[in-house]
């Protein structure tokens, strides 16, 4: 049994209120995982990141603010929630 499976039969046998817990505890690891990236994240670091068209953008971090990042590319400036940004070793400019 995977950890979805255990995952989804806890969601199907929960009422409202272990509802409510599961996903307080979610929000708090999405945050807690956002957090993380952000402190190792630095002004210049290379990322990359999935836009809202499916497509790959590579840039550099121009400015961190609280939860996302300025990260300047190709196509111009992008306003990026830490979640979605990875580290990049190499780039091809």
């Amino acid at each position: 049994m995977t950890a979805n499976d255990v995952i989804k039969k806890a969601i199907d046998s929960s009422d409202m209120k272990e509802l409510k817990s599961i996903g307080d505890l979610i929000k708090q690891r999405k945050e807690n995982i956002s957090k993380a990236i952000m402190r190792d994240l630095k002004v210049g670091d290379r990322v990359q990141f999935e836009n809202r068209y499916g497509e790959i953008q590579v840039g550099t971090v121009r400015k961190k603010n609280i939860k996302r990042c300025v990260i300047d590319t190709h196509d111009g400036g992008w306003n990026v929630p830490a979640s979605m940004l990875q580290a990049v070793e190499e780039w091809d400019e």
